[in-house]
């Protein structure tokens, strides 16, 4: 009886340390422990990238406001919840991506149920290995493809190529890049501003304002009075101080072109409207960079939903 007693507790001793190393070997392969870490899985390049912490944004009460009418409501995607349990408003606490115009990738870090985004995946006329699924999408050619990065995290491609999101599983590397601290921003690609006739007209002056910067951020800030939800802010790299002076002075004329524009028509800019907003801008210059403020007003938010 000794002898079974010690032989059970020599079994409970090597179960105890399988699962210990196993979860050691877990965490040693465990890439994204950071917000910080799931932007550096993005991959390198010229992209436009970006990152929203879902989590902050739904504790603030802001997410609903910044997405719009509730998806849920809508047919396809309350079906797609039904499938796989997976609903961002509820499911989702950070997001990050990068697009270069043709290709799309994305790193959400979050609560899923692998199993039944693979059941949906081959629903769907998809193709699905231990990690990953491969989706063709309505653009001809072009794939969905969803990889597992480890438990929490998950990787997605559009792209041509149906197994992108394989560049997503990966260590990330090591970079010295310091990133914002507010919880959505993006970082502007050089090919983007170089093309500003393709963007909307509010984002085309500032692209053409722009385009000497080396890098260009816009992010999410808290708001400096009661009428504003928040605030746009702008931080624009240059590599010498008379450029980033000239953007500054650049900036600002076309705000103030705006507003007299405005005043011809006898208007005044609406906070309801992106009027309000642009005309609304403020500027300054530190040494080599350019900060601006766009504080975004309730009245265009409720106007947006």
């Amino acid at each position: 009886m000794r002898r079974r007693t010690v032989w059970i507790a020599i079994g409970l001793l090597a179960l105890a340390g399988a699962v210990i190393v196993s979860v050691i070997d877990t965490e040693r392969h465990r890439y994204v422990r950071s917000s910080i870490d799931l932007v550096k899985q993005l991959p390198p390049g010229d992209f436009t990238r970006f990152y929203a912490d879902l989590g902050a944004l739904r504790k603030t009460g802001l997410l609903h406001l910044l997405t719009g009418v509730n998806p849920i409501q809508e047919k396809d995607y309350q079906e797609f919840v039904r499938q796989t349990q997976f609903d961002y408003t509820r499911d989702m606490d950070a997001l990050a991506g990068a697009s270069d115009g043709e290709q799309y990738f994305f790193l959400v870090r979050g609560r899923f149920q692998w199993d039944k985004l693979k059941q949906y995946a081959a629903a769907h006329d998809g193709t699905c290995r231990r990690l990953s699924c491969a989706v063709p999408t309505s653009k001809s050619g072009y794939w969905a493809n969803l990889v597992r990065v480890q438990s929490d995290v998950a990787g997605l491609s559009i792209s041509a190529n149906s197994a992108a999101a394989e560049t997503l599983r990966r260590k990330p590397p090591e970079m010295e890049e310091a990133f914002p601290t507010n919880p959505v921003w993006v970082s502007v690609s050089r090919a983007v501003l170089s093309k500003p006739n393709a963007l909307p007209l509010p984002m085309r002056i500032l692209a053409i304002s722009l385009q000497s910067a080396d890098r260009v951020v816009l992010s999410l800030g808290p708001a400096t009075d009661k009428q504003s939800a928040f605030q746009v802010e702008l931080k624009a790299a240059f590599p010498i101080e008379a450029s980033a002076e000239t953007a500054r002075a650049q900036l600002e004329i076309e705000t103030r072109m705006l507003k007299l524009g405005l005043q011809r028509a006898h208007k005044q800019p609406n906070p309801a409207d992106f009027t309000g907003l642009i005309a609304a801008g403020s500027f300054r210059r530190v040494r080599k960079e350019v900060l601006g403020t766009w504080p975004v007003r309730w009245e265009l938010l409720r106007t947006l939903e």
